[in-house]
């Protein structure tokens, strides 16, 4: 279903990324202890795997973003922690991708966008590389949490001149919005399709 959609709005695997943001059971319900976001069970993450084999089967390039953070990581001082080297909520949930870029990894870096491992210096990961090397012109972004690092992604990749769409039902936000409701508040003057 959401690769027709994917090809009505000639997203094809030529110059199409599918970019799974943060798909980590930290911010699963399978981790109710870290940062887990409401309506991402079992069921939900199912869905999920079942859309990435769909889409790699038929030769979309998948990537992840995942948080990969120290014990003792900056952003623990405003979120649980969450997400940390070498637990089970560090691991993705999803079951293939073809290339992974990591944020976050050092205590004193951070960033919500996967297109950085830390925002404040803009120190970069290897995300707009890999892209660029690879001619992608248009990502389809989907993951957690819809509005913190989806929604930074999705702004980076817009100021990078990415074409973006987004998968609404695999993304889950915080503050409980669908993508559509956070990205008409954000007001972007681009237009995001909506799959």
């Amino acid at each position: 279903m959401y690769v027709e959609k994917m090809k009505d709005l000639n997203y094809d695997i030529k110059d199409t990324a599918i970019l799974c943001v943060d798909c980590q059971n930290g911010f699963t319900l399978r981790c109710p202890e870290e940062l887990p976001v409401e309506g991402t069970d079992e069921k939900w993450i199912e869905k999920v795997n079942e859309f990435i084999a769909e889409a790699k089967d038929i030769g979309y390039t998948i990537i992840a973003s995942k948080d990969d953070h120290p014990e003792n990581h900056k952003s623990f001082n405003e979120w649980p922690p969450h997400c940390i080297k070498g637990t089970y909520g560090n691991e993705l949930f999803i079951k293939h991708y073809d290339f992974l870029v990591k944020k976050g990894t050092t205590e004193n870096t951070d960033s919500y966008s996967a297109f950085y491992e830390d925002m404040e210096t803009k120190n970069e990961t290897e995300l707009d590389k890999f892209l660029r090397e690879n001619n992608f012109k248009k990502l389809i972004i989907f993951g957690l949490a819809g509005d913190v690092c989806v929604l930074a992604t999705i702004k980076t990749a817009i100021k990078k001149g990415y074409d973006v769409a987004v998968i609404e039902d695999f993304i889950k936000s915080v503050n409980g919005k669908s993508m559509k409701e956070i990205l008409d508040l954000e007001k972007l003057k681009v237009n995001i399709e909506i799959i």
